[in-house]
């Protein structure tokens, strides 16, 4: 019987080598069991990763979102009413203004000369008018003395008539000479009546005329209560206690009349600018409450005046604060706007989040023990803070009202807690 043959060092090497891999192997394998293990029993989401509504029931505003930009309540465009050229700036952007506090000066040189021109234009017509009404009544005085003395010589040829015919009733006269008193009578009955006509037609002529002076004065006289005005303007003054916005501060550019030279606004109240598409232009009316949201905060307030017409499709209206000088509130800032057009009571809400883009279907995860379950809701219009539920839930029920899009390929997940 033969011996049997010892085993060398280097196979006993690969040997233990080649254990000691199935050994890993096995091993990796059972971790990687566990771990999928571990995953499917423990398949869920952290209670703290959910955030819960419950059903309710109450009242609803039922309302419409816009955007919208706060602005001062009360803010002035100052123009140039002629124009002119900056001499001097006075006060910067951001300065506090009180009333008729300088802001600029124009040049108001040439301004100057154009009202001397025009004060001495209207003088000229002053006495114009002054003369005409003299000449007009000079004229008309000498006809009312013509016809005062016509009348008397008429009156005379009246009695010389009467006194014809007199004598040739006693015999003492002719037939001729009563037909030549009468036609002389008629002749001077004729030219007075002329010259009657003519007075009275040279008063309404006189008097047209004197009108129209007088309305062409009138207009002179306006117009330089128009230049006294615009030359007042023209020393740019605050109108008001307010914060200077904006200011042209090119010394020496020139400025043509109706171009702006300083934003002026009472920057300790405030008003905001919305907008919404024109879908909705039945639904934002003036007088309707409305919810102004900045952050968490809310202000109520209602809408004023509606811009008939429709620009890129948006409706703008403003929206006048409750409390328009909120701590909150600073110009330029944006804010949600919700314009409230009618109010449900009784009505099945939940609160108002993220997921919410209008009246339809929904796919909410809903609470069902210690699992959340997705249930198809069917959700009608919202106020600003709540949804109306239309459909598929119930008062009490947990609806989650977090983001879940991670989660939307699945149906069923248990909360861990």
């Amino acid at each position: 019987m033969g011996m049997d043959k010892e085993i060398s060092p280097e196979v006993k090497r690969r040997r233990k080598k080649i254990l000691i891999i199935k050994f890993a192997f096995v091993a990796c394998a059972l971790v990687c069991f566990f771990i999928v293990l571990v995953k499917v029993f423990s398949a869920g989401i952290p209670l703290e990763d959910i955030d819960f509504g419950t059903v309710t029931k109450g009242e609803i505003g039922i309302s419409v979102s816009a955007t919208g930009k706060v602005a001062p309540l009360s803010e002035e465009i100052i123009t140039s009413p002629i124009s002119s050229k900056i001499l001097e700036v006075y006060k910067k952007s951001g300065e506090k203004l009180s009333k008729n506090d300088s802001i600029l000066k124009l040049d108001l040189a040439e301004a100057n000369v154009g009202m001397e021109n025009q004060r001495d234009e209207l003088e000229m017509k002053r006495f114009k008018l002054e003369q005409m009404k003299i000449v007009a009544e000079s004229q008309l005085s000498e006809m009312k003395m013509s016809i005062d003395i016509d009348e008397m010589r008429l009156e005379r040829m009246k009695v010389l008539l009467q006194n014809e015919k007199y004598l040739d009733s006693i015999g003492a006269s002719t037939s001729d000479k009563i037909k030549q008193a009468e036609l002389e009578y008629k002749v001077q009955k004729m030219n007075l009546d002329q010259l009657k006509l003519k007075y009275n037609n040279q008063k309404r002529t006189s008097a047209a005329d004197i009108r129209v002076q007088e309305l062409d004065y009138n207009i002179a006289l306006k117009n330089i209560s128009l230049r006294t005005k615009m030359m007042k303007e023209a020393q740019v003054r605050s109108p008001q206690d307010a914060t200077l916005i904006w200011v042209n501060d090119q010394v020496g550019a020139t400025v043509p009349a109706g171009s702006q030279l300083a934003i002026v606004a009472d920057l300790g109240s405030f008003k905001v600018e919305a907008e919404i598409t024109d879908g909705y232009a039945d639904k934002v009316l003036p007088g309707n409450k409305a919810i102004v949201k900045i952050g968490k905060e809310e202000l109520s307030g209602t809408v004023g005046n509606v811009v008939p017409s429709v620009k890129d499709g948006m409706i703008q209206f403003l929206i006048f604060l409750d409390d328009n000088d909120h701590d909150r509130l600073r110009s330029g800032l944006k804010v949600d706007v919700f314009v409230i057009n009618a109010v449900r009571d009784d009505a099945l809400r939940i609160e108002r989040r993220s997921f919410y883009n209008g009246p339809g279907d929904y796919n909410l995860w809903v609470m069902d023990g210690d699992h959340i379950v997705k249930r198809t809701v069917k959700l009608g219009e919202g106020s600003y803070d709540y949804v109306e539920v239309l459909d598929g839930l119930n008062i009490g029920d947990k609806v989650v009202v977090s983001d879940m899009n991670k989660y939307r390929d699945k149906e069923n997940l248990r909360i861990r807690k």
